[in-house]
């Protein structure tokens, strides 16, 4: 579940990041472009996105089980 839970945050992540950062980086090389989304992706869904995701898992695991 864990696993998917982080999958769910880091492609939307990815797809809105690099829609983001497109115009931004259009001269760059890919690698670079592709090293700093992943530190951004990872930033965010190690601190917000996954963290949140397992939280509002948690409350509705919980609820579920109190019925």
């Amino acid at each position: 579940m864990r696993a998917l839970l982080t999958w769910l945050v880091i492609f939307p992540s990815v797809a809105v990041g690099q829609a983001v950062m497109a115009p931004l980086t259009e001269g760059w090389p890919s690698l670079l472009r592709t090293g700093v989304l992943t530190a951004l992706v990872v930033l965010f869904a190690v601190h917000v996105g996954v963290p949140r995701l397992l939280g509002l898992h948690a409350r509705v695991a919980a609820a579920r089980d109190r019925r």
